[in-house]
């Protein structure tokens, strides 16, 4: 299956924090979700909240540490005006580059391709850049970007 899309950061930091500061709720806290049912364990379904948003499941579909986390998420979840629900994988994937910073990638496959896909999956590239330059601004300068 290609890929909806594919978004690159590039964090000052050792690939080892990046990958915990996505796995751990409590870094997530810090940077994304207003509240989280737990670590990104493979096999687990999480539960993230946002006060603004509300709240979504993801499944941990794979973990591989420092390298790779999957989740899937329901798109009628994630977009309740859907009628139909289909899932959709979310690719997290750690790279460490030559001067010891990390390039974390996240990409999402699966939506559909009509009007209604293709919006939702436009919607969800922005927020995944939005939490990628969060956990950039916070795990870089200990700053958190949500606050007023």
């Amino acid at each position: 299956m290609a890929r909806n899309y594919t978004i690159q950061t590039k964090i000052m930091r050792p690939v080892a924090d990046v990958f915990d500061a996505v796995f751990s709720k409590e870094k997530m806290l810090n940077y994304f979700v207003d509240a989280a049912s737990g670590d990104l364990v493979e096999g687990s379904t999480v539960r993230w909240r946002w006060d603004h948003y509300g709240e979504n499941p993801v499944v941990v579909k794979k973990v591989v540490g420092d390298e790779l986390i999957e989740l899937t998420l329901n798109s009628r979840d994630w977009d309740k005006t859907k009628d139909e629900a289909y899932d959709v994988r979310v690719i997290f994937e750690f790279s460490v580059l030559e001067d010891g910073a990390t390039m974390l990638s996240i990409s999402e496959e699966g939506w559909k391709t009509d009007a209604d896909g293709l919006k939702a999956s436009h919607d969800n590239c922005g927020g995944w850049q939005h939490m990628a330059m969060c956990l950039k601004a916070w795990i870089e300068h200990g700053i958190d970007l949500r606050q007023p």
